[in-house]
């Protein structure tokens, strides 16, 4: 397995350059890059949730400077309400990013669900003829489409995940893991979404979740939105990964017995002021037990 931290919490405060130096402090040469890690193009207008508009092979260039790889490329424009609501420009902005992908040397993009099916049931004819242009480009590029549950879609319970993943009928769409948002959505992340969906499993994000309580020194700079299902209506807390509900320990053996050997990559959900505090630690807790070098 293969050890990455994801640029989100950095993107909007500092440069891709910055981020890299961050990164590196922690023994770590791998990013999940998001759009708003890379500039935009001179006077272009940009989405903080898709590439275009921005500098590519600029931040090609920085990459390459500072000898890091790309984990995958997030794209995240299901959340871009005017992006979403148009099938031909979500389209775009997917295929786009698998282009994006391909021109930084990553295997994957990270993508979601959200406005495109907001019901627990998913559209499977809706959501087919949303995405298969874009699996059709990842088919041919060699990139793999990891679509990331989420609390408040079609993708709130492995079920949901597995209809998706299985309807889209593609060796190259299948699931990034993130157990603390199945927690999200009042869920078992591990064991029982993993055993559900472990063969379809091909990225993974590590970070832990737990209810929100004011009262337990929760830091509200890490507190979430709220959550769903049999949690409802509490809010979600972020604490570092050895402090929440998510069996972090029993995940990670699952994944190196299972044969997994992508990436894991640490998914701070906090703000940037506490993003290294979480690093340190996060990075430090996963190498203690024998996982990432």
């Amino acid at each position: 397995m293969k050890l990455a931290v994801s640029g989100q919490v950095f993107a909007g405060s500092l440069t891709l350059d910055q981020t890299l130096e961050t990164i590196r402090k922690y023994r770590v040469t791998s990013i999940e890059i998001w759009p708003g890690n890379i500039s935009p193009l001179e006077g272009a207008s940009v989405s903080p949730d898709a590439y275009e508009g921005r500098n590519i092979m600029e931040a090609k260039a920085v990459l390459d400077r500072h000898g890091f790889e790309v984990a995958c490329v997030s794209m995240s424009a299901a959340f871009d309400y005017e992006i979403a609501s148009d099938p031909a420009k979500y389209g775009a902005a997917l295929e786009y990013a698998i282009e994006v992908a391909a021109m930084l040397g990553a295997e994957r993009v990270n993508h979601y669900c959200y406005n495109l099916c907001l019901d627990p049931e998913p559209d499977m004819d809706g959501l087919k003829r949303i995405m298969k242009p874009a699996i059709r480009r990842a088919e041919a590029a060699g990139i793999m489409l990891c679509l990331e549950n989420e609390a408040h879609d079609a993708t709130r319970t492995a079920e949901g995940v597995l209809k998706i993943v299985e309807g889209m009928d593609s060796s190259h769409f299948k699931t990034n893991f993130d157990a603390a948002n199945y927690v999200h959505a009042g869920q078992e992340g591990f064991p029982r979404a993993y055993n559900l969906l472990q063969e379809h499993i091909a990225y993974v994000h590590l970070k832990n979740g737990c209810i929100y309580d004011s009262n337990s020194g929760h830091d509200p700079r890490s507190k979430g939105g709220n959550m769903t299902g049999a949690f409802a209506p509490n809010d979600i807390y972020y604490p570092p990964l050895p402090d929440g509900s998510v069996n972090i320990d029993g995940l990670l053996q699952r994944l190196r017995r299972d044969g997994y050997q992508g990436y894991c990559t640490i998914e701070p959900h906090t703000k940037p002021e506490l993003a290294e505090h979480y690093l340190e630690i996060e990075t430090a807790y996963v190498r203690e037990r024998g996982y990432f070098l």
